[in-house]
């Protein structure tokens, strides 16, 4: 569940991992740069089909627009110290039905539109995200709060990032809730989780090979609340997203 959220940017569950990795490009930001990346999820679901995602990851940040792996948008503002994005994000929360949970609906993936703002100082950054579903899968929205850092180290780059996510009641009973048809058809107890509040913490770490190739993998822990861990979907109290990628800056 990302928060890449979050695991492969640098810009709030966003912003790593999966979440950005905008470190990875901070040193020129106007150069493009293609590559793939591979992401695994231990979900908290009771069954074990975890996903596995082999997708391409682009980035590319000019002035006034930007593409962020996951994200795509333009700056409303665009300071050393502030930032405002309005962007496009792809959320990739998803649920497959399988095991004992095999009669459930599928839980698709979907495309959120919102924005961003990152306060930037010497000790790191602070960044405010919202989200609003605009293909109608939860019809949900999200919103998260996090402390980001960057630490440079020779050719290593570590970004942690730890942040607070708020799931609308839309977007939990989505991805966690139990109709009164799913519930007759699987045998498990109708339910439908409120709001939420979720912690998450994630570290991304970049490596430069050469001036074109760099290698890059992240790490993401997303603690369930208790009214995502309540449901009867659910048997474990966290996620876990890994993912690992490389880039070639043209």
């Amino acid at each position: 569940m990302k928060m890449n959220r979050t695991a492969m940017k640098l810009t709030i569950t966003t912003l790593l991992m999966a979440n950005s990795l905008c470190f990875l490009h901070a040193a020129d930001t106007s150069k493009l740069q293609i590559g793939l990346t591979d992401t695994y999820d231990f979900q908290a679901y009771k069954n074990q089909n975890n996903p596995n995602t082999v997708l391409p990851a682009i980035f590319y940040d000019s002035r006034y627009f930007y593409i962020d792996g996951d994200e795509l948008g333009f700056y409303g503002l665009n300071q050393d110290h502030h930032k405002l994005k309005f962007n496009l994000y792809y959320d990739s929360s998803e649920f497959k039905p399988s095991d004992e949970l095999k009669t459930l609906n599928k839980r698709k993936p979907s495309v959120m539109a919102g924005g961003s703002y990152t306060y930037i100082t010497q000790y790191g950054g602070f960044q405010v995200q919202a989200e609003q579903d605009i293909l109608s899968r939860s019809h949900g929205a999200f919103a998260t709060f996090a402390y980001l850092a960057e630490v440079n180290y020779g050719q290593w780059t570590f970004a942690p990032e730890l942040g607070i996510q708020w799931n609308s009641k839309k977007y939990n009973n989505y991805y966690y809730g139990v109709s009164a048809t799913e519930a007759q058809t699987s045998g498990l107890k109708e339910y439908h989780p409120k709001q939420s509040l979720q912690p998450y913490l994630s570290l991304d770490t970049g490596y430069q090979l050469n001036s074109r190739w760099t290698l890059y993998g992240g790490l993401q822990f997303t603690g369930l609340s208790n009214q995502q861990y309540h449901s009867p979907m659910v048997e474990k109290h966290m996620d876990i997203s890994t993912s690992l990628g490389f880039l070639y800056r043209f």
